[in-house]
């Protein structure tokens, strides 16, 4: 056996790489954020799970742990109905490129883990996406576009923990594929199509043995892309119509109310100037009525019952405050007044009509 081989497969025994698995080598834009999955196998379900930086996985230095996620910029999450755990960390600088360990806690002496290197870069990465965390619906397609730094020859798309597909591969793992590279643009894309609940989980595109990871993630039918119901989506609309039309409703009451409120005020307005006239007019029906001192209509005058048609009839009276002023003529047949007696005397006139 070649010594390289047996070297490698004695590391592999010692840090535990079949028990724990990851990506190899990946290469990230300074500035940006990556997503790091680590995998694994259903005994350590229970087991403490920590990210650890050094090239030694005897001497690396633990950053952040299963059961205290955060540290500065770092974070970790575990998932152990899927058996992975993903660290995170965003804010990349150069000082973050080194190597790293997925790592679960078993004794001092005898943890698991496996080996990741990380590269960050200024200038484009040798292996990107366009995002790594994609949606799509049973039944449907999801789609992801890779863009590499430099020619390589071999493209692959695969599943962690399952198999791999080039560009040659119409299927991965049962499911239609359809993978194609622009070699001019150096864009490398693949479609997932006729999606399955089942094929939720951990995927990786690898240009040249460089590895980026992508996690998809398949809703059922129903359900929007970030994981809302249609028809919870369809109650908020029809809730949002009811307030506009309650609103609407209440606004043309409003209105209504607003405006009988205000013909009222301009009739009582009306009626207010229209109070004091002294000549009325009668109407043909040929009712009479008289104003007395206060301006109060009483009724018709005595002895007065009808009216011959056609005549219009006006009735006015005159108040005479100073009785010294009445006529001689008149003084033998009028009563005794008092100086303060005022004394009102009316008449009506009869006229044609036109």
């Amino acid at each position: 056996m070649d010594p390289l081989m047996l070297l490698f497969l004695l590391i592999a025994g010692l840090t535990g790489a079949d028990s724990v698995s990851t990506v190899s080598w990946v290469s990230v834009l300074s500035g940006g954020s990556v997503t790091i999955p680590c995998f694994y196998e259903d005994r350590y379900k229970t087991h403490v799970k920590y990210w650890c930086r050094g090239k030694d996985w005897r001497s690396c230095t633990p950053i952040v742990h299963t059961d205290s996620p955060q540290e500065g910029k770092v974070s970790v999450r575990d998932d152990p109905d899927q058996r992975v755990f993903t660290v995170t960390i965003n804010n990349l600088t150069d000082w973050d490129s080194d190597t790293y360990w997925c790592h679960v806690e078993i004794t001092e002496a005898s943890d698991l883990g496996d080996r990741v290197s990380l590269t960050v870069t200024e200038g484009s990465p040798e292996l990107s996406v366009d995002k790594q965390e994609v949606t799509g619906v049973e039944g449907g397609s999801v789609s992801v576009q890779g863009r590499y730094g430099y020619s390589v020859n071999k493209k692959l798309w695969c599943k962690i923990g399952g198999s791999c597909a080039s560009e040659r591969s119409v299927s991965l793992d049962g499911r239609p594929v359809l993978i194609r590279d622009d070699r001019v643009n150096r864009v490398f894309s693949v479609t997932m199509m006729e999606l399955e609940r089942k094929d939720t989980g951990w995927y990786w595109c690898d240009a040249g043995g460089l590895q980026i990871p992508v996690h998809i993630t398949v809703n059922p039918i129903g359900m929007t892309e970030y994981g809302g119901n249609n028809e919870n989506l369809s109650s908020l609309v029809q809730l949002v119509l009811y307030v506009v039309l309650g609103s609407l409703v209440l606004l043309l009451v409003i209105i209504i109310i607003t405006w009988k409120v205000w013909d009222k005020h301009k009739k009582k307005m009306a009626k207010r100037q229209n109070t004091g006239s002294t000549e009325l007019t009668l109407n043909p029906d040929h009712e009479y009525a008289v104003t007395n001192r206060s301006g109060i209509i009483e009724g018709a005058p005595p002895g007065q019952t009808s009216v011959e048609p056609g005549l219009h009839v006006t009735y006015s009276s005159n108040v005479l405050r100073n009785p010294e002023q009445v006529s001689s003529r008149c003084s033998s047949h009028r009563p005794a007044v008092t100086p303060a007696s005022d004394v009102i005397y009316s008449s009506v006139a009869l006229k044609h009509r036109e």
